[in-house]
Formats: C-alpha cells, sequence, structure tokens
C-alpha cells in the first residue's frame, strides 16, 4: 500500500486527515538529536557531536538539550558561543546509499530552532559528485534560505531544494543564520530531509529510538562498561607476555570498515582471573572488516596462551568503532 492510499485509508476510517509519521521518509539520520554516544557535550569545530552531526564552528559548545525542547520531542540540541561574532552550524553528509534517491527530485529540508538572539535560521543544502564524499570534502552549493526564528519558543522552519540529477552525496548544513552575541545560544531538533516539496510533521528515521540507535550504530558504534570491570563485548588471548588479541564484535553491520578506533581504560581479564591494563592498541586491518573487529593490545605480566575477555576499568572506560563520514 502505498504511503497515499495508506493515508486515505486512514482518513476514511477516523474522519479527519492523519500526520504521515513514517519510518523511512526521513533521510537525516538523529535529527531528533536522539543519540549521543560519544558524550553529551563538546567544543570546538571539526568534531562529530550528538550522533552523526560535525561541528562548524571553533568558540562554541555543542550539548544535549533536554530542559528547552519543543512539544513532543525528547530532546534537542543547544550551541552556544563563548564569543562575539559566530554563526554556529553543523552537518551531516547523507551517503550515496540514500543520496541518490534524491537525484534529480525536489526535496525540503526543515527542523525546529529557537535562539536567545532571535536570529534567523540557516538552511543549506549542498552536492557532490563524488561518491560518499565526507563531510569535509568537495561540494557545490544548492542554495540556502534563512527562515525567521523566535526566542520565546521553537519555530519550525523549512526550505525547498532541486537536486542535480548527477548528485551522489548530499551535505545539510543548518544553524544560525547569523552572529549571535558573547554567550548566545542556538537550539535545534526535529531535522527532517525528505522527497518532496512540503514539510511533513517530523519522524525519525530509523521510525523508533531502537531504530535510530541501530542507524546510528551503521556509522559509529560505541560499547561502554556502565560498571566497574563491565563486559566489553571482546575476546581473544595472550600471544605474548605483553600482547593481547582481541576480537570484537559490531551490534550492526558497519557502513563501511572502520578507519579509526577510540577507547578509554581498557582492561583485559585472563582465564585466572588476572586483570592487565591495555596501554595501547593497534586494529588488525586484515582481519577487522563491516562486522567486526581485531586489534592487538600492549600490557605487560600476563602469562602467554591463556583466554582474556575484554573489559572496562570504572563504567565510563568504553571502546569505540568509526565508519562515519
Amino acid at each position: 500500500m502505498s504511503r497515499a492510499q495508506l493515508t486515505s485509508t486512514v482518513e476514511q476510517n477516523t474522519g479527519g486527515a492523519v500526520a504521515p509519521f513514517l519510518a523511512g521518509k526521513n533521510f537525516c539520520i538523529n535529527g531528533g538529536m536522539d543519540i549521543w554516544q560519544r558524550g553529551t557535550s563538546f567544543s570546538g569545530a571539526g568534531v562529530y557531536t550528538s550522533d552523526r552531526w560535525y561541528s562548524g564552528n571553533a568558540n562554541t559548545t555543542y550539548a544535549q538539550e533536554t530542559s528547552v525542547v519543543p512539544t513532543g520531542i525528547r530532546y534537542a540540541m543547544k550551541i552556544t558561543t563563548s564569543t562575539t561574532g559566530v554563526a554556529p552550524t553543523i552537518w551531516q553528509a547523507v551517503e550515496t546509499a540514500n543520496a541518490i534517491q534524491f537525484a534529480g527530485q525536489t526535496v525540503t529540508l526543515s527542523f525546529y530552532a529557537r535562539s536567545t538572539d532571535a536570529v534567523a535560521a540557516l538552511i543549506r543544502l549542498d552536492y557532490s559528485t563524488t561518491s560518499d564524499n565526507a563531510v569535509t570534502g568537495s561540494y557545490t552549493s544548492i542554495g540556502a534560505s534563512t527562515p525567521a526564528t523566535t526566542s520565546t519558543g521553537y519555530t519550525r522552519v523549512s526550505a525547498q531544494f532541486a537536486v542535480p540529477s548527477n548528485a551522489l552525496t548530499l551535505r545539510l548544513i543548518i544553524g544560525a543564520g547569523a552572529n549571535l552575541s558573547n554567550g548566545g545560544s542556538f537550539y535545534i531538533t526535529g531535522i527532517q530531509l525528505e522527497a518532496g516539496s512540503v514539510a511533513t510533521p517530523f519522524s525519525r528515521a530509523g521510525g523508533t529510538f531502537q531504530g535510530e540507535l541501530a542507524l546510528c550504530q551503521r556509522y559509529y558504534w560505541r560499547g561502554i562498561s556502565g560498571a566497574s570491570y563491565g563486559f566489553l563485548n571482546g575476546a581473544g588471548f595472550s600471544y605474548t607476555s605483553s600482547n593481547a588479541q582481541i576480537s570484537v564484535t559490531y551490534p550492526v553491520t558497519m557502513r563501511a570498515i572502520p578507519s579509526s578506533v577510540d577507547y578509554s581504560s581498557l582492561v583485559v581479564q585472563d582465564s585466572a582471573a588476572g586483570i592487565f591494563s591495555l596501554s595501547s592498541i593497534t586494529l588488525d586491518a586484515s582481519v577487522t572488516n563491516t562486522i567486526g573487529a581485531s586489534f592487538a593490545g600492549t600490557t605487560s605480566g600476563m602469562t602467554t596462551n591463556r583466554f582474556l575477555r575484554l573489559l572496562g576499568s570504572g563504567s565510563t572506560a568504553y571502546i569505540g568503532f568509526s565508519a562515519d563520514l
């Protein structure tokens, strides 16, 4: 049944139109700012913040917002400047697998915004003819729009763009359309990229919280200990007294083979209950793929040829794998 047929059928049964809250219509992942695997506060330009969102400005902080949010949405991003004269933005690259579905079509980009300085919102869409171009790669601007916002509540703003037929990757750039004052804040959430010339009600790309998490984990996955010596989904063996070989299975198949790994406070426990801190780890490129990773960890004092499991020393210990754009 098509989307139009489904909507029509529900209208007939209920006597009125219904909001098309459909999984899959939104091609912007984590537009509701639900997922924050890397943490909930960041600063500076060129870093990932809320999952899939890349920061665009120095002298700026990006933080999870839970109290100042639109009705019906749980989270927003609060972007605050520490100097006058910054128009903060965030970016997301839409990879080729999704972007080519918009080639030659009109699309609508929308979101909810408010600002302490009541500056206009910036809505910009770029495209690249390069497959799976990185968020900082070479793009051509399709266009930009700066609808008004308010300091007293959220305003839903939107803009339409004609995507060139040769577009292979898209980049969403959104944020404040003018400079904020020192300490000024811009709030944003409910970001949606969809086909057509009408901004329909916001839906998560994954339909549910779990679906959105799985979409985010396709680009980046972080396992967090959660407890003193919590398990981190990895196991292996000691092949020398100072080297551990560990394999980790990702919870979802990743977009591509991870290009980097980040970690904190990792330890291994051997079959005799000995605990050994890992001072460094190195991905084994010949084995690591889109379903799991293998890495060598450096430590000291182990007994060779013992079974090991990967743990975190403390509740905030973690290991993360990135295949993000």
